[in-house]
């Protein structure tokens, strides 16, 4: 593995992974990580040959700790906001030439895929025999399962994090992202994040080459801009969807945490049969500063004309 490849990734994910217990232990954490503020994450050592990072987490005193979180779920967290979801487009070319094999199920169909993935999360099924695109589809929707279960769970302290806290996890988390997806260049093929407790593990984090770059190159805003608006699309069982922006002129994706989308749903969808929606959002932009995604982060009441 290309050495300044690894070295950047292992400082952004060690930044990251203070920087967020940090923030479970206070509700926030330090701009800069000091001697004194530097928390107590175990590496543990790899056998040769291997490339596993796995680190162990202690846990900070529960006496006044603002989260009862662990920190695999908060990077399910931020990871829901940041990285796209998988969008219509993709699943319909990878499905139209890559039949679903598994338990003497041929067929081909968004529906197969999401059955498929949802097995492989719950240890029923594994992905042996899928065409290369297939599987890396089926993997990056079992972490999207995997966030989705970690997300529900642990409703009621994610819920402590109001929008003002969001928005500097995300304005922190985006640059750290985007820096572990280095080694996605030309040292490794994919990157996953597993989160464990005991026995049971989850997948809250698949990225791979496309997605990586994808990463790199975007830029979150920090701020939260609110827009007026048209709805053409919206997968409302994760939360995908495309709409107009720029009076109509340019059409972007979108995607809805699933935290959230139980309650802007079925508000989004009412609202669409009216007119325009006006959304709470976080711009992501390219190099050169165009919008290319949002991040819903709510939804507001459309303003009377």
């Amino acid at each position: 593995m290309n050495f300044y490849e690894v070295a950047r990734f292992q400082y952004a994910a060690s930044r990251l992974l203070v920087k967020l217990a940090q923030f479970r232990q206070d509700g926030r954490f330090f701009k800069n990580i000091s001697n004194k503020s530097n928390v107590n994450i175990l590496l543990h050592p790899y056998t040769e040959g291997s490339f596993n990072i796995d680190v162990s987490d202690p846990g900070q005193p529960e006496s006044d700790q603002f989260l009862e979180l662990g920190l695999g779920d908060l990077i399910a967290y931020v990871s829901e906001r940041i990285i796209e979801k998988i969008d219509e487009e993709t699943l319909d070319h990878v499905v139209s030439k890559s039949p679903v094999k598994n338990g003497g199920d041929s067929s081909a169909s968004p529906e197969a895929i999401a059955s498929l993935a949802l097995k492989v999360a719950q240890g029923q099924a594994n992905l042996d025999g899928l065409p290369p695109d297939l599987k890396t589809l089926v993997r990056r929707r079992v972490a999207e399962l995997s966030r989705d279960a970690s997300l529900l769970e642990y409703s009621a302290s994610i819920d402590k994090i109001d929008g003002a806290r969001e928005q500097k996890l995300i304005a922190m988390a985006a640059p750290l992202l985007s820096e572990m997806a280095v080694a996605l260049r030309r040292s490794a093929e994919t990157l996953d994040v597993k989160s464990s407790r005991g026995e049971n593990s989850r997948n809250v984090l698949f990225l791979d080459e496309k997605m990586a770059a994808e990463i790199e190159t975007a830029r979150v805003d920090t701020e939260i801009t609110a827009i007026l608006c048209d709805v053409v699309q919206f997968n409302k069982d994760n939360g995908w969807g495309k709409v107009k922006i720029e009076n109509g002129t340019k059409i972007v994706s979108f995607s809805i945490p699933y935290d959230l989308l139980p309650m802007i749903r079925q508000r989004l969808i009412d609202t669409m049969k009216i007119d325009q929606v006006y959304l709470q959002t976080y711009f992501v932009r390219d190099r050169g500063g165009e919008v290319i995604r949002l991040i819903v982060a709510g939804i507001l009441q459309t303003p009377e004309v």
